[in-house]
């Protein structure tokens, strides 16, 4: 009996795949790139995080969470913009370590 299921593609992860987005190559490079890299990276963007958490909560107060969402929906080009920075700088970080 012929298997009539066609067989899937595999293809190798290309950096420069036009039809993938930051955030998309981004993750294949976490899954596959040296975990102690990932970690160390992942953990400067944590720290980066907690330190504008903390710069927001000094400049709002109790209203940072209402704060960010209004960012979000009145400047969602440029936050997406700053998102996708950041997934490629830090791919690019984790890239060079792995070398």
């Amino acid at each position: 009996m012929i298997n009539s299921k066609p067989k899937k593609e595999i293809r190798m992860w290309d950096p420069f795949d036009e039809q993938k987005t930051p955030k998309d190559k981004f993750f294949e490079i976490v899954y596959h790139a040296n975990k102690n890299l990932v970690i160390e990276e992942l953990e400067k963007v944590f720290e980066r995080m907690a330190a504008l958490e903390v710069l927001a909560e000094k400049c709002y107060g109790d209203e940072v969470e209402m704060k960010i969402q209004e960012a979000i929906f009145n400047n969602s080009d440029e936050v997406k913009a700053a998102e996708d920075d950041l997934y490629i700088h830090t791919m690019a970080n984790i890239l060079t370590k792995n070398e």
